[in-house]
């Protein structure tokens, strides 16, 4: 039967039909309401975390670095938290807590919905929004995964959430995830860090008006933070103390005394250690590549490290020192910029904004008249003057040598510049623009105990300690000797210093190398040739032994770059690093072996439990000990006859090498005792030419000096390993033969032979 609207009596139902299809219709609409709504909450389910994820949830937390006697390097990441357990957490921290944000925390399922009634009624009565109906549970959801947009969609979420959490979690496990991650402020996540930042104390030492404050500051950290306004803090403390006092958390003596408290502030946070910058660096790159390891930063690890913090802020310091020096050696390079009255206010542009300069004390400074011998100048603090017998070095750094006689010479009005005061007088300084490199490590297991790659890592990040290919000049002489020595010559052995010419090219191009000091020695031993850095024998003995052999020797030595078979390259022509010359040395104090660098020993997780240990290097056999006892040998000479002499301010038996490549782009040292290996560099990072004269006796040697002498004394009198088929004989001074006749002149020398009892 077809039914026709139009047709239909209405006029015909009853009154109590009519009812029944009201109400029916109106169920209906519930109902469809009911199963969309449901739809809706199940599909927000379905972008919500789960509660297990919530029970294993990580707490982004530092890294830590730690050196090899547990003092901490670097305090890594983002957020400064550290969790504690709830038996750490002072009663009273957690009650105030509770007290201030969610009185019937321990009641409710997660959302409370008297109290978001009560918030309801309160706004309405106020006019405005002057009270939340979120519980402790939501606002833990929502700084854990949402975000604080007030949109419906994720108030929704939020509350799906915080029933769900309330399920799974106790509320004591609720309160202390509360605690260990929302944001109290001055940088601090956590009430650890609040309390630490705060009050300078661990959070378990904290009173009851400390507590409440800490409590107070969730709020609105901007304003009840104690550092920003501490009457407002005060003002928000006491309401959390009432508030304890009105739920029954404290007696309303317990609040009249805590609220009179006076808290002490500690006038600044606690600096993160951020030391080392380049090994920080160069652990955290290696631990990225090899280990796998994401967000190293953040992950809350130790990481303990064969670093000694207090041997590298001497290397620091050393580094800094030596450069500010040999800065004043190359020349003035001008002002750091120029004022103009367009460019704003003075006080702007005076302020230092390099940190690693304000720390040695720099200031900037306003050029404003120029005389002869004085230039007034103006800083941040006062209006003053430099002399020019304070500043004789400043002579224009493109110029000829000597010293400034004018200071209109390289001055002029509005120049800016760097000046430092000292007993009462200004001088002019400045940015070094030269560079340096530091590393300094065990010969007998790898162990790093300083790496510094420039002159402050802010300044520059480009680890020169291991990331810089430099040319090696006469550092890699030592690798040369030892070639000859396991080819069967002794360092007796003599070659003729006399002038070389090699035709190099088709073009009749000729190839004339000279000793550094412009002259030729005629015969000349090995040792001797090694003391005072002969290049001309050295070229003569590679040519003997072969470059090819060199070279593969060289690479048993860990040395990695370009090295063109060419006599050129046994003075030190090819790539090298500063890593690469120290391990290469370590060789000869450690019986002809070395080990690969080693720097991290272990990592722990945040629970302590070991994520990985980490050990040495097996060694690796590099040249014969008896080769290795010889070489330390010469080295030790060229030291205390030699090139290396600075190195003699050392009270120890130290053995070493200089190196200086052509025009002095690269200037080097490398020295070592029985149980230290140290390296040095000094160099322009654009291969610029050091001033004339500058070496690696007078430029990174004596910045190897001022590091080695300040650490030497961690170490022992132990004395060099020797090999058991090495002999010392009696040498003629003259002949330059083993003798056993009367001789007025002669030394002892070491060969790789034992000694016969007729000997």
């Amino acid at each position: 039967m077809k039914f026709n609207l139009k047709e239909f009596d209405f006029k015909s139902l009853t009154a109590g039909q009519i009812i029944l299809a009201a109400v029916l219709a109106v169920l209906a609409v519930c109902l469809l309401g009911a199963i969309a709504l449901a739809v809706y909450f199940f599909m927000m389910s379905r972008e919500l975390p789960s509660t297990e994820e919530l029970k294993n949830y990580k707490y982004k937390m530092p890294t830590m670095i730690y050196d090899r006697n547990g003092k901490q390097i670097a305090e890594l990441g983002e957020e400064r938290r550290y969790p504690v357990t709830l038996d750490k957490i002072p009663e009273n921290l957690q009650n105030a807590v509770v007290a201030v944000e969610d009185a019937r925390f321990y009641e409710h399922g997660g959302v409370d919905m008297m109290g978001i009634m009560r918030a309801f009624v309160t706004n309405i009565r106020a006019g405005r929004v002057v009270e939340g109906g979120s519980t402790l549970t939501q606002q833990l959801v929502k700084i854990l995964y949402l975000t604080p947009e007030k949109k419906l969609k994720r108030k929704v979420k939020e509350q799906i959430l915080a029933y769900k959490i309330d399920k799974a979690l106790s509320k004591k496990e609720i309160l202390l995830m509360y605690l260990n991650q929302v944001y109290f402020g001055r940088g601090a996540y956590g009430v650890q860090a609040a309390a630490q930042n705060y009050f300078g104390k661990d959070v378990a030492d904290l009173t009851l008006a400390e507590c409440a404050m800490i409590a107070g500051i969730p709020k609105a950290p901007g304003i009840y933070a104690p550092h920003l306004g501490l009457e407002k803090s005060i003002k928000r403390r006491n309401h959390v103390l009432y508030r304890m006092a009105e739920v029954g958390y404290i007696t309303e003596a317990q609040y009249k005394e805590a609220a009179r408290e006076m808290p002490v502030i500690v006038d600044k946070v606690p600096p993160k250690n951020l030391l080392a910058g380049y090994f920080v660096d160069y652990v955290k790159k290696y631990l990225s590549a090899s280990e796998n390891l994401e967000d190293i930063d953040n992950s809350g690890m130790a990481i303990y490290t064969t670093l000694d913090l207090d041997m590298q802020m001497k290397a620091e310091e050393a580094v800094k020192d030596n450069l500010l020096e040999l800065s004043e050696q190359t020349g003035y390079y001008g002002p750091v910029a120029k004022f103009l009255t367009e460019n704003g206010d003075l006080s702007k542009q005076l302020k230092m904004d390099k940190t690693y300069l304000a720390e040695l004390e720099f200031e900037k400074a306003l050029v404003t008249k120029v005389t002869q011998s004085v230039a007034y100048i103006t800083t941040l603090s006062e209006e003053s003057e430099l002399r020019i017998e304070d500043c004789r070095w400043a002579r224009p750094a493109e110029g000829k040598g000597g010293r400034l006689n004018n200071f209109s010479d390289i001055f002029h009005d509005n120049d800016i510049i760097y000046v430092k005061k000292k007993n009462g007088r200004y001088r002019l300084v400045q940015d070094p623009p030269l560079e340096g490199a530091i590393l300094s490590v065990s010969p007998s297991d790898g162990g790093i105990y300083a790496m510094v790659g420039g002159f402050d890592y802010r300044r520059s990040m480009f680890n020169r300690a291991y990331q810089a290919k430099r040319q090696a000049g006469s550092l890699l002489k030592p690798i040369v000797y030892s070639a000859a020595l396991e080819n069967g010559m002794d360092m007796m052995s003599q070659v003729l210093d006399a002038p070389i010419e090699k035709q190099i090219n088709d073009e009749g191009e000729v190839w004339k190398p000279k000793n550094s000091s412009g002259e030729y020695f005629g015969n000349t031993t090995l040792k001797d040739a090694l003391t005072h850095s002969r290049n001309l024998v050295t070229i003569k003995l590679a040519e003997q032994v072969g470059i090819g052999k060199i070279i593969d020797l060289a690479r048993k030595f860990g040395l990695e770059g370009e090295m063109p078979r060419e006599l050129a390259v046994s003075i030190g022509s090819g790539s090298v690093t500063l890593q690469e010359m120290v391990y290469a040395f370590s060789v000869f104090p450690n019986m002809g072996v070395r080990y690969k660098p080693y720097f991290v020993t272990k990592i722990v997780y945040p629970d302590g439990k070991l994520v990985k240990e980490f050990a040495p290097s097996d060694s690796i056999p590099v040249i014969k000990d008896s080769t290795a006892q010889i070489i330390t040998d010469t080295l030790i000479n060229v030291v205390d006859h030699g090139t290396g002499r600075r190195a003699l301010a050392i009270p120890r038996v130290v053995g070493g090498k200089t190196g200086t490549t052509n025009d002095s782009k690269d200037t080097w040292f490398v020295g070592f005792m029985s149980d230290l290996v140290s390296g040095s560099w000094v160099g322009f990072d654009d291969f610029k030419a050091l001033p004339r004269g500058a070496s690696g006796s007078n430029a990174a040697l004596p910045q190897w000096v001022r590091y080695t002498g300040k650490v030497y004394t961690k170490f022992g009198r132990k004395m060099f390993p020797v090999a058991k088929d090495v002999s010392y004989f009696r040498v003629d001074a003259e002949t330059k033969q083993i003798t056993d006749g009367y001789s007025d002149e002669f030394t002892f020398e070491p060969y790789d032979r034992p000694m016969s009892i007729t000997e």
